[in-house]
């Protein structure tokens, strides 16, 4: 009888889950809702994503992919004291999201704050473990400060979940082999 009580209300979690949840991370949530701006951004039209994403950043005060993804555009537009600006409005909003510490990281090393840009390139590591951008850029910043062996690691890291970038890196090395 208790088996019976525990798989069906098992059951219901799993339905509720599925139901509300979609089994989704926020990030991915977020980019359904922008999906036009999204599209721009990656075929690297940034002034019109910028434009988009300022509209919708009036609808959505609150929706952190907005502030990371217009951060990442002043970033491309070198503009990195707007990224920090958009990058710190993200952290208030959600401080658990990888694609912000990325942001700040990359922010803070534009404008040679290498303590503050490996601070945030190690918490993008650690809400991220499964992001390549966040493990190639966490190691090359390690490398750049000398910790050859550590950052060498995130890279190889970075190029086992797919950073294709990290590979020519690691084969000047000769930390992988070029076949």
């Amino acid at each position: 009888m208790e088996a019976l009580v525990f798989f069906v209300f098992f059951g219901l979690y799993i339905f509720i889950r599925v139901l509300f949840g979609g089994g989704e991370s926020a990030w991915e949530k977020q980019a359904l809702v922008h999906k036009e701006g999204v599209l721009l951004f990656k075929n690297r039209q940034y002034d019109d994503a910028r434009i988009w994403f300022e509209k919708s950043l009036k609808r959505r005060p609150y929706d952190c992919l907005n502030r990371v993804i217009l951060g990442d555009i002043a970033l491309h537009q070198s503009e990195p004291e707007r990224a920090l600006h958009h990058g710190l409005n993200a952290l208030r909003l959600d401080n658990t999201m990888w694609q912000t510490h990325l942001l700040m990281s990359k922010a803070f090393y534009a404008i040679n704050e290498p303590d503050e840009a490996l601070k945030h390139a190690k918490n993008a590591v650690w809400f991220g473990r499964k992001s390549s951008d966040a493990q190639y850029w966490y190691g090359k910043l390690m490398v750049e400060r000398g910790e050859v062996e550590a950052g060498l690691q995130h890279l190889a890291e970075a190029y086992n979940l797919g950073e294709e970038d990290a590979g020519p890196y690691l084969r000047s090395r000769k930390f992988i082999s070029n076949s």
